[in-house]
């Protein structure tokens, strides 16, 4: 029977735990956590595990003593056939409350320090519209469509968990999952060996071994001097298979050598490990139909590992998530996150207060923006390829190849700083069409954008999205000073927009190069520059960058001849001091 379950956790709201205050966010079948260092991203995590196997909070894990910590989920795609794997029991448990194949279901902790028997899982009753306390044991039902998750923390001893013998540690778990089939394949033979020990070791064993009735003899000479007609055997219990299974570990082997524990090896090794155990489940999972969606959530699976192992990891999460497992992550790494997968990453930050929030996610601010779906993905397509942006708390956006590529290389230079240690991400796009979206986005995910244009942009883009007039008199008195440049034959025009086009001047970039360069039109330009400032965009008044900086042609050699130069005299020096080019470094700083 071809059967997948596909059961996924959609939706939390995360109240009063730790630094999450009162967070709300989806979750798809495979989610990024980004944010820097300390913004909550370990904590809802640990609201997710709290969430399905119950254990009591302390003070630490509450936001506000006097408040209880709640946690609410939606589990969706629920089908018929999912529940039809259930026992009969739990079938009728769990069936009256499923509503358009979804469970809302939450836990609630009113103080810190509560016996589990005080710590509530309660389930919405849609038709009574009203929350009802685990009727009739649902929370069990529910494990089975959803078991415990297999969590691997951050900084967690990979040792020290490998090292112990229960199936509730990382490791514990895995091996569980994939000894399943020795479990069910072999267990008659294992358990015929293991008779044959309990024979010689069990007090009723028939082939009991001679020592041990010797012993039970003189034990019990003594006994009947105090309690006549009481007698011991001595008993030893054999495993099961089960127990054998439970107590399994790894030995690690380096060049051949001999076997050693994992704690022999350093933290890049005992990573290394874990990871090379997801990406095997992953293997030996494919197509496995049996059993709920498992979640794995994992702290910066990266952690310790080289590029290349980063992308085998990935990888293997991803197949997982295509699987019956959902996996929910934190990473600081942007080769965890696919250019498919940028839409449902998940921004954490933090605010002044220290609660944890959450940006938008790009999907979300896609949807709003840009209600056309076919220009939905091409922007998301645009974005996600640049998805350095999920990593920052601002976003400087650009039309042209030089900025992207000279930009950063000046702006260190000349503060000292590179655009990340300022936390912010370049993006460089392929023409004004996308300029304006770009920034709705941007701006709707909550994250502060700037951009930096040519001069077209004025002409064009400004005026299609209603931050300036057409009739904008400065607008209106370049186009007249075009119209001269073009009678003058300085350039060539459009017939129908009457802006430069490719002609005996060149380019239609040159052509706007041109009208800059024209001294008639600066007082022009310079008015429109402070009017497009006043929207976080920055217009270059020569026209595009290159003028600016004295570079004739947009190549690969004249950049690195112009880097070189930086390199070597200064950026003062490289750009004679020209003023804007000096003035947009403040600008993108904020001043």
């Amino acid at each position: 029977m071809d059967l997948k379950m596909t059961i996924t956790l959609s939706s939390l709201k995360v109240k009063n735990f730790r630094s999450c205050a009162d967070v709300e966010l989806s979750l798809s079948r495979f989610t990024a956590l980004v944010g820097y260092n300390n913004s909550g991203k370990s904590n809802i995590i640990s609201a997710i595990t709290w969430l399905l196997k119950k254990y009591s909070l302390t003070e630490q894990d509450f936001f506000d003593i006097s408040q209880p910590v709640e946690i609410e989920a939606i589990f969706s795609d629920i089908d018929q056939l999912d529940i039809d794997l259930l026992p009969e029991n739990q079938r009728r448990q769990v069936e009256p409350y499923i509503e358009c194949k979804k469970i809302r279901a939450r836990r609630v902790q009113l103080r810190p320090y509560a016996r589990p028997a005080e710590i509530k899982f309660e389930i919405f009753d849609s038709h009574q519209s009203e929350w009802r306390n685990n009727p009739a044991g649902i929370d069990a039902a529910l494990s089975v469509l959803f078991p415990d998750p297999i969590s691997i923390g951050a900084m967690e001893d990979a040792a020290e968990d490998a090292t112990k013998a229960k199936t509730t540690t990382t490791i514990g778990k895995l091996l569980a999952e994939f000894t399943r089939s020795i479990q069910s394949g072999h267990a008659d033979e294992i358990n015929g060996h293991l008779q044959k020990v309990s024979d010689r070791l069990a007090s009723s064993g028939q082939h009991r071994i001679r020592e041990l009735s010797i012993i039970d003899q003189q034990i019990n000479e003594k006994l009947q001097d105090v309690f006549p007609g009481v007698s011991i055997k001595l008993h030893f219990d054999v495993p099961t298979v089960a127990d054998l299974i439970k107590a399994g570990t790894i030995k690690v082997a380096e060049g051949g050598g001999r076997e050693r524990d994992i704690t022999f090896f350093g933290h890049g090794t005992q990573r290394s490990i874990q990871m090379t155990l997801i990406r095997h489940l992953a293997e030996v999972k494919r197509g496995d139909v049996l059993g709920g969606t498992t979640l794995l959530l994992i702290d910066e699976p990266e952690l310790y590992m080289h590029p290349f192992a980063i992308e085998q990891v990935r990888s293997a999460l991803k197949k997982l998530s295509n699987d019956r497992y959902q996996v929910i992550f934190s990473t600081h790494s942007a080769q965890m996150i696919e250019a498919s997968d940028a839409q449902n990453t998940l921004h954490v930050r933090k605010n002044d207060a220290g609660k944890t929030m959450l940006r938008k996610r790009l999907k979300d601010a896609i949807d709003i923006v840009v209600p056309n779906a076919v220009h939905q993905i091409e922007h998301l397509f645009s974005l996600s390829n640049s998805s350095q942006f999920l990593f920052s708390d601002s976003v400087l956006v650009t039309e042209g190849k030089t900025e992207k590529k000279l930009l950063p290389h000046i702006f260190q230079s000349v503060k000292g700083r590179t655009f990340g240690q300022m936390k912010i991400a370049l993006i460089a796009l392929d023409g004004v069409g996308n300029l304006n979206k770009t920034i709705a986005i941007l701006r709707g995910m909550d994250l502060p954008a700037k951009a930096i244009v040519d001069l077209d942009y004025a002409f064009r883009g400004a005026i299609d999205e209603g931050i300036l007039l057409a009739t904008d008199t400065d607008i209106s008195a370049l186009k007249k000073q075009l119209e001269r440049m073009e009678s003058r034959l300085e350039l060539n025009l459009d017939s129908a927009t009457r802006l430069p086009v490719k002609g005996v001047q060149g380019s239609a970039a040159k052509g706007f190069e041109l009208l800059a360069a024209d001294a008639a039109s600066a007082a022009h330009i310079e008015r429109l520059h402070a009017k497009l400032r006043l929207h976080n965009i920055w217009l270059w008044t020569k026209g595009s960058f290159e003028p600016h900086l004295g570079i004739r042609n947009k190549t690969e050699h004249a950049w690195a001849e112009y880097m070189n130069t930086v390199s070597t005299h200064g950026f003062e020096k490289a750009c004679s001091g020209d003023p804007k080019t000096m003035g947009v470094l403040d600008w993108i700083c904020g001043k």
